[in-house]
């Protein structure tokens, strides 16, 4: 909780950097260039090079709505109601964007900066340290409705790095017994929908019962098995887990599987 003299260090502070109209321009560009990935987040302006963006019209409009939202957080300072609803706001524009709490950290970092730039000998240590325990509290509110990065799903792979890391924990935990479970899963799923075993010549005609021992059998449990080990150890790595993907496609396309086989696989792989 900021104290009465923060809260006062940062108001005037900010009216006198504020005056200066290239203030937020200076602040949104650093941001961007110290992290390019970001501009990429501005649609109206994410592939205008870095040296025409503060003559861009589509990124000065954006420069000063950004500072327009600090200024009313600011004016919110004395008010404990309006800053929450603020920063809830905040939080909530921010969340369809893929917005995350560092983001916000590093935008703070820059802003601190380019006003101890604009004030000079008038940004103290006390008002240094009164702005950083404001973006502290900042930063704190606006997460509340925020995404971690770790929540964020891949736009390619459509996971998240905490799902990834659930999955390979659960699978290291079934790891050893791999071979056993898919062939249970094989079974089930045979029993379940005959006409998929057929879709493996060399077993195809045997009775599901006696599956188990049979030679061509266990070399195709063992196949997936591991296959599937693979899959699940490279999902970290996404290059590699999308080539994984695209092998299986290719070499799965000539047997013609449709799309139903794979999900009730996966879908008795999840009831394990």
């Amino acid at each position: 909780i900021l104290s009465s003299h923060e809260r006062s260090l940062i108001r005037k502070t900010w009216d006198q950097a504020k005056k200066d109209g290239d203030v937020a321009p200076q602040v949104l560009f650093r941001f961007v260039k110290a992290h390019p990935e970001y501009q990429k987040m501005f649609s109206k302006f994410a592939n205008v090079p870095q040296s025409e963006l503060l003559g861009n019209g589509n990124f000065l409009a954006q420069a000063y709505t950004i500072l327009a939202g600090l200024n009313v957080v600011i004016q919110s300072l004395f008010s404990q109601e309006l800053m929450a609803n603020q920063l809830n706001a905040l939080g909530g524009a921010h969340q369809a964007r893929g917005a995350t709490p560092i983001m916000f950290e590093q935008f703070g970092g820059i802003l601190e900066e380019v006003l101890a730039e604009e004030l000079g000998s008038t940004f103290t240590a006390e008002a240094r340290q009164a702005w950083k325990n404001g973006l502290a509290a900042l930063v704190a509110g606006i997460a509340k409705n925020l995404k971690k990065s770790e929540d964020l799903a891949d736009p390619q792979t459509k996971l998240t790095p905490h799902q990834i890391r659930d999955v390979q924990r659960s699978w290291e935990n079934i790891r050893n017994g791999r071979n056993a479970l898919v062939s249970s899963i094989f079974v089930k799923l045979f029993k379940e929908t005959p006409r998929i075993q057929k879709f493996f010549a060399k077993f195809g005609n045997v009775a599901v019962d006696s599956l188990a021992g049979n030679v061509d059998y266990e070399k195709q449990v063992a196949l997936v098995a591991d296959r599937l080990d693979t899959i699940i150890s490279a999902m970290d790595d996404k290059l590699q887990l999308l080539g994984n993907i695209n092998y299986m496609r290719y070499t799965h396309t000539e047997r013609g599987i449709p799309r139903g086989p794979w999900e009730d696989f996966s879908r008795l792989l999840l009831d394990v």
